[in-house]
Parts: structure tokens; C-alpha cells; sequence
């Protein structure tokens, strides 16, 4: 995923990029992309504040195709910000939302879910 198309160009420019789900700046990870210039502005205004040459790899995340979207219908599981949600809790994985709700069928509802 080119992060360019998803960024504004100032956060882009403090060398932030966009995963399909993770904002990072150097080596930290956020989910909001907030925090992620918030840290950056610190971070380049400190006294000898050097760029980072170091390239950074990240997964590209991508979302759920048409089949894994007619799973996660039967199942009750939506894909919300990069994550899997089934009932209060939210998943990195369809293969452990699928199977928790295999586990745990007829959760609903979002009571409780910690949001980042």
C-alpha cells in the first residue's frame, strides 16, 4: 500500500508512513495518526535532532476479501480500522475472531471494547 495516498503530505514529510492499519514514526507504532505526528514534531525539535536513514519494512495490512467477509457475516464479525470485532473483542486475525465465535456463538454488541 503506497502510505502517500493515505497521508497528508506534512506527516509524510517527518518521514511518518501508514501500514493499512498502523501509523509508524521511526521504530514506535500508533493507531492514531495524532500521536504519531505529535511525536514526531518532539522528536525532530529536540537539540540535535538527526534524521533516521535506517529504511523501515512494515506488513502491509489489507482487508478481508469477499469470502472472508461471507465468514464473518454467519459469524457476526465486522472489520472495523484494521481490526476483526466479534462481540467486545477485537482481533489482529479472522482465523481467531472465526474462532471464537465458533467457541462463543450469538456475542453482540460492543459493550466493554476498549478502543485505541
Amino acid at each position: 500500500m503506497d502510505s502517500s495516498s493515505v497521508l497528508p503530505p506534512a506527516a509524510a514529510a517527518v518521514g511518518i508512513c501508514f501500514d493499512g492499519r498502523t501509523y509508524h514514526y521511526r521504530e514506535y507504532s500508533y493507531d492514531r495518526l495524532e500521536d504519531a505526528f505529535g511525536y514526531a514534531k518532539l522528536d525532530r525539535a529536540r537539540p540535535g535532532f538527526r534524521e533516521d536513514q535506517t529504511p523501515r519494512h512494515w506488513k502491509q495490512w489489507v482487508g478481508p476479501t469477499p469470502q472472508d467477509r461471507l465468514q464473518m457475516a454467519a459469524h457476526g464479525i465486522v472489520y472495523e480500522r484494521g481490526h476483526y470485532l466479534y462481540g467486545p473483542y477485537r482481533y489482529d486475525l479472522l482465523s481467531a475472531a472465526l474462532e471464537y465465535a465458533k467457541h462463543e456463538p450469538g456475542l453482540v454488541g460492543t459493550e466493554g471494547r476498549q478502543e485505541s
